[in-house]
């Protein structure tokens, strides 16, 4: 993988992954403020959406193997971003979960995140 795209993302994932699970009560609260107030992360979103469209406008490959995983990444991120940008309220979906349950559920995220980024940037400093 080649270019500073898929580097980015590797990194990108390493690093929130690594976040996630170390930081779970710091994100724990994060998510709860975005369910309460989620005007508050319109600029953050914004950002999201342009940092997907970046990815899939100039690595969209759709190959076997580790170069999907990136465009996979950023049109996970338009969609979300889309998304929460249409309709926030859809946000209120996880209001019923428990803080115990959203916190495994941070945590698991940061875990796969992690291995996802650490397998990438393995990959994109191989080649």
């Amino acid at each position: 993988m080649n270019g500073i795209i898929p580097l980015i993302v590797a990194w990108l994932l390493l690093v929130l992954g690594l976040s996630y699970a170390i930081n779970t009560v710091m994100w724990l609260k994060v998510t709860r403020v975005a369910m309460a107030h989620p005007e508050r992360y319109l600029y953050f979103t914004v950002l999201t959406l342009a940092l997907g469209l970046a990815i899939v406008i100039s690595h969209n490959v759709w190959i076997f193997g580790w170069p999907v995983v990136v465009t996979l990444f950023g049109w996970i991120m338009v969609i979300k971003s889309t998304l929460f940008l249409l309709f926030p309220g859809l946000i209120s979906l996880f209001d019923g979960w428990s803080d115990a349950f959203l916190s495994n559920w941070i945590r698991v995220a940061g875990i796969v995140l992690a291995l996802i980024g650490a397998g990438l940037v393995w990959r994109t400093l191989l080649t």
